[in-house]
């Protein structure tokens, strides 16, 4: 049953000037509501909600009173065989903010209330028509700003994910099971399961785990993007740069040292992949109390950056200190102003003009091909996991799993080991929704758009 018998409404499309807007309704009742302000004739006349039987559209008119408000189309989904499990209907109207409003105020009218963010896909969990990892793909399906990630998400959506989930955990049940039982034989002196034989079972999923674990860093860059800064000294170009990468004179470009005062951050796809650009203040030593808090904050995006793309002005000297203190698996060396450099070229950098173009090109196939990198570096599971509150309770799990190995290397007893093996599972239950609470629920679901 619902946790909610209250008929709720949303657009399920944008609001505005369009071709169409659709309004989504779920709940007891609904099919019986609409029934009353939906007519197939001008007439006016009220349809029976025996009439409409499940997964079937209708064409008539939707009115309030006697007035009518647009031709629309009505199609109904009867539960349990909807996305909510719930009766649902769907009113399909003409697009326009006004049209939108009368059919907002006429369903509030009759009785139904606005949906709070997410809570479609909140009931279609409660009502089991998915588990709580499959709730969470509608989002970041909805979200996925590539292939990968959209991907990604379908993967989980369709019950991959949920599936490596329950296949760990039947393995779980069926350990503790064998040592709980064993329990119960303890004064004959059974042994169901050889310890050496438990151990290595232990060991082979803690290797699955930490796998399964490691592959968010992967999923992370996929869903969320390659964070890319670009930093170096002042007017060595890193603006110029930054502009030449988005096609767009974003950043101010200026022959002044310390133009950019903070940094600038702008999304940018290449390769299929997404990156988290950003040009960052001129790094150096100043009295100027605004440039100081740039630089302070440009260390902070270096800090968080997947890449560094470090530019040099090959028209000048540099020391070896401008480099010294970066994380070498990060760092791109990037020399600018090719065009200019003559012989002071530099085999360490990548040679680039961002003023004539000449060298972009290839720069741009070394970041994808450094990203590609990045991505396939954690990502040897069969499954990609891209949600950090998947990483925490897989973390958990793992977590006890090593306390149930130390108990059997240690001698110790089945209700010992098997406390933790039970406190592993529980931990993967929380993935797939079966222990979740209240506040985790609204935690997740708040932050689904409106209407889904």
């Amino acid at each position: 049953m619902s946790y909610d018998n209250r008929i709720i409404f949303a657009p399920a499309s944008q609001v505005g000037e369009s071709g169409i807007t659709v309004v989504r309704l779920s709940g007891l009742g609904t099919i019986e509501l609409v029934s009353n302000c939906f007519s197939r004739t001008y007439a006016l006349r009220s349809v029976g909600a025996a009439d409409f039987k499940s997964h079937t559209v209708h064409h008539g008119y939707l009115y309030g009173g006697d007035e009518i408000i647009d031709e629309a189309v009505l199609t109904v989904f009867r539960g349990p065989n909807s996305y909510t499990g719930e009766d649902v209907a769907e009113i399909s109207t003409h697009g326009g903010s006004y049209i939108y409003r009368r059919v907002d105020e006429l369903l509030v009218k009759l009785g139904a209330f606005h949906a709070e963010p997410g809570e479609f896909s909140k009931r279609a969990y409660l009502n089991g028509k998915m588990d709580l990892a499959q709730a969470e793909a509608v989002a970041d399906l909805i979200s996925a700003k590539t292939a990968e990630a959209n991907k990604l998400a379908l993967a989980q959506l369709t019950g991959k994910f949920s599936g490596k989930i329950k296949e760990l955990k039947d393995d779980l049940i069926n350990y503790c099971s064998l040592l709980e039982l064993e329990l119960d034989f303890s004064e004959e002196g059974i042994d169901l399961v050889e310890k050496d034989v438990l151990l290595e079972r232990v060991n082979s999923l803690i290797a699955k785990f930490e796998s399964l674990t490691r592959s968010y860093e992967s999923g992370k860059i996929i869903k969320e993007g390659v964070n890319l800064a670009i930093i170096g000294k002042p007017n060595v170009g890193k603006s110029s740069i930054f502009n030449y990468l988005l096609s767009d004179n974003r950043a101010i470009v200026s022959d002044i040292p310390g133009t950019t005062r903070d940094y600038l951050q702008e999304p940018l796809f290449m390769g299929g992949i997404r990156f988290n650009i950003v040009d960052t203040a001129g790094l150096r030593k100043t009295t100027d109390i605004v440039e100081k808090e740039g630089v302070r904050r440009s260390m902070l995006k270096i800090e968080e950056a997947d890449i560094i793309l470090h530019v040099i002005d090959l028209t000048s000297e540099i020391s070896n200190n401008d480099i010294q203190d970066l994380p070498a698996e990060k760092l791109i060396s990037v020399g600018n102003k090719s065009d200019l450099a003559g012989a002071l070229q530099r085999e360490s950098a990548q040679p680039v003009s961002a003023k004539t173009g000449e060298g972009m090109q290839e720069l741009e196939q070394i970041i994808i091909g450094k990203a590609r990198g990045l991505i396939s570096k954690n990502s040897q599971s069969e499954i990609i996991i891209t949600n950090q509150r998947h990483r925490d309770c897989l973390l958990k799990s793992c977590e006890y799993l090593v306390n149930a190995r130390e108990q059997i290397l240690s001698g110790g007893g089945n209700e010992l080991i098997s406390f933790e093996i039970r406190a592993a599972m529980d931990s993967l239950s929380e993935i797939i929704g079966k222990t979740a609470n209240v506040d985790i629920l609204n935690n997740i679901f708040t932050k689904f758009c409106i209407g889904k």
